[in-house]
């Protein structure tokens, strides 16, 4: 999986999570929606590890922690994550949205650009052709800045996956969204990982009592630390903690 994902940018991990995990995390996805989106157009919501435990079990999910903590090292945490529900757009209007995450680290920093964080998307809905909004990607284009701006890049594919599965990619991969123009509703959960020297894009909102419930690697993992050094030089003790069982 490492030489793939080296080669690649990206791997996909089939049957990540179990049929029960499915199921639960839908349904805490399904009251999100309700809740936020009134469960009929398309839902982008930030930061939303924490609204619900089911939720906070894929932060060291054991199906993709062990290679995220191989690329990135143990002192590591989830600087990010999105939810996303997209029903179907029979009419959508092709757009380009190609694109490598990190923000301001796609301009500021000098080139090659470093690969500082990795994303985990777990689909929770099948993806078994490109109309279903598939994501797409450009395998092997995390080595390189620029992209193109082709509606459909050279070398450009739709990763097919399975309801349960999760693809694993760098965040210089270039990658986009696809439209959905299935009959199904498309649903992923995303989780971005990075050093925990660099700043939290996201602010989860997890108080203290919910915090101190949880287990250490899943704290560390949440961007807890007793003082701010800590994340520049953790002791070992520490890094041990993220390391996956």
């Amino acid at each position: 999986m490492r030489e793939e994902f080296e080669r690649n940018g990206f791997v996909v991990v089939p049957e990540a999570l179990r049929r029960a995990e499915v199921e639960r995390l839908e349904a805490a996805v399904d009251r999100v929606w309700e809740k936020e989106g009134g469960s009929a157009g398309p839902l982008h919501r930030l930061a939303f590890a924490g609204l619900d435990d089911s939720f906070l079990e894929l932060v060291d999910h054991p199906a993709c922690l062990p290679l995220v903590a191989d690329v990135l090292g143990p002192n590591i945490y989830v600087y990010h994550c999105h939810l996303d529900v997209h029903p179907p757009e029979p009419r959508a209007e092709r757009s380009w949205r190609w694109h490598q995450d990190g923000g301001r680290q796609n301009v500021e920093l000098a080139s090659p650009r470093p690969r500082l964080s990795v994303k985990v998307a777990y689909f929770l809905t099948d993806v078994p052709t490109a109309e279903h909004g598939a994501l797409r990607v450009v395998p092997g284009s995390h080595e390189q800045d620029t992209l193109s701006r082709e509606c459909e890049p050279a070398g450009a594919l739709p990763v097919l996956v399975g309801a349960g599965s999760a693809v694993i990619f760098d965040r210089r991969l270039w990658h986009a969204r696809g439209d959905n123009s299935s009959d199904r509703t498309r649903k992923v959960l995303f989780y971005g990982y990075t050093h925990r020297w660099i700043r939290p894009r996201d602010d989860l909102a997890l108080d203290a009592d919910r915090l101190a419930s949880l287990s250490p690697r899943r704290r560390q993992l949440l961007g807890v630390a007793d003082d701010q050094s800590d994340y520049w030089f953790p002791s070992e003790a520490a890094l041990r903690s993220l390391i996956p069982l």
